[in-house]
């Protein structure tokens, strides 16, 4: 929720409001004090920490790197907190290696034995990932309110049993029923994922509180469907450019150089290459696109957001990220997620229709503060809480 969060006092385009309120709708801008040096000694003792403890110490370094994060971000002279307790990171992560590790094996017992664990995990999970939502927001905070999730426990079996579906459903067919027609119908699933992922996108901005203000979203499945059509469209003029690429070429090595293997192999890296071009390419398109449409159909009472990231320039961005990551051997990675981060940060603007201390009045109302009464919320939290994420 970080992304949530120095004031521009301006009216942001687009956003119209009566004229005697004018005066008071306030436009604001999240920024982001930290520094890729900053947090790459950060970065650096929680992966030697890591690495000493054989992972243990994973739930603190997530613990330290969400810190940061959260109080280098501010908004209107505020900075936002979490306050997780690493022990209770630490059993989800434990969890999660073991249901892993049942999925791993399950299939060397028997069909049925198969059957009853994916069972079993595909009952758990939701109300996992429910838990581990409910866990990152009630553990963070901004001007002494905590946020929270308020989403439902019959929402998140909706929402995520139908993707694990997708992700498990047709390798379990068909290693249960080898050869059969019918199964390779079950990949058919895949034509819903962008419908899965729209779904799953509104129960996580739907349902977040923050003191006593619910957010709403009013965002849209077939948006989904037309940016997951155009990433499409993307890789396969990128495959087509592939293809007459290394037509051309085979013709011009076979005319120079005859069947020369050397020919091949500078071939078919060549390909190699430009297919992860695309990928590099596709993917911060697709993240941008629903990153805009999903904030900008977020708001609470008085308060709407609007993202404005542009999808070339976090491309080009997260290309530089991974050449220099790769040259690196992996030492710019800190760097490139707190650049990452700024350029989120920088798209977004938070327009407060009332004024936002009064927003922020009106949240707190009723709502208990974060070093009260909101104590027995961290224990609810941890006790009922998993951060399965890594």
């Amino acid at each position: 929720m970080h992304e949530l969060l120095e004031e521009q006092g301006e009216l942001h385009p687009g956003v119209e409001a009566p004229a005697e309120s004018r005066s008071a709708v306030e436009s604001l801008r999240p920024i982001f004090t930290g520094t890729g040096a900053e947090y790459f000694r950060i970065w650096l003792v929680n992966l030697t920490l890591t690495v000493a403890t054989l992972g243990i110490y994973s739930a603190w370094a997530k613990v330290r790197r969400l810190q940061y994060f959260d109080r280098n971000t501010h908004l209107a002279g505020a900075v936002l907190d979490f306050r997780g307790n690493p022990l209770a990171i630490l059993r989800g992560r434990l969890l999660a290696i073991v249901m892993l590790a049942m999925y791993q094996y399950a299939f060397g017992f028997s069909p049925q034995m198969a059957i009853a664990i994916v069972t079993a995990l595909g009952l758990a999970l939701p109300f996992l990932m429910r838990g581990a939502l409910r866990f990152r927001l009630q553990n963070t905070q901004y001007r002494g309110l905590r946020f929270d999730f308020n989403g439902g426990a019959g929402g998140a079996y909706l929402t995520f049993l139908p993707v694990l579906l997708v992700f498990v459903l047709p390798g379990l067919l068909v290693t249960l029923f080898p050869g059969e027609p019918f199964v390779f119908w079950s990949f058919l699933l895949y034509l819903l994922w962008p419908a899965f992922h729209a779904r799953l996108k509104s129960y996580q901005h739907r349902h977040v509180q923050f003191g006593a203000a619910r957010s709403q979203y009013a965002g849209s499945v077939w948006a989904f469907y037309r940016f997951y059509l155009t990433a499409f469209g993307l890789i396969l003029a990128v495959g087509v450019a592939c293809t007459l690429i290394g037509a051309v070429g085979a013709i011009v090595f076979k005319v120079a150089g005859g069947a020369n293997p050397l020919f091949g192999a500078i071939g078919i890296a060549a390909l190699v290459a430009l297919s992860y071009l695309a990928m590099l390419m596709t993917f911060p398109y697709m993240a941008a696109r629903v990153h805009n449409w999903v904030w900008s159909r977020t708001s609470f009472p008085g308060v709407t957001f609007h993202s404005d990231m542009s999808a070339r320039a976090f491309a080009r961005l997260q290309l530089v990220n991974v050449l220099l990551t790769l040259v690196t051997i992996g030492l710019y990675r800190p760097f490139a997620a707190v650049r990452i981060h700024r350029f989120k940060l920088a798209a977004l603007t938070v327009v407060a229709d009332t004024g936002f201390e009064q927003v922020i009045a009106a949240a707190a109302a009723g709502a208990p503060s974060a070093a009260g009464d909101g104590a027995a919320g961290d224990g609810a939290a941890d006790f009922f809480g998993f951060d399965l994420s890594w």
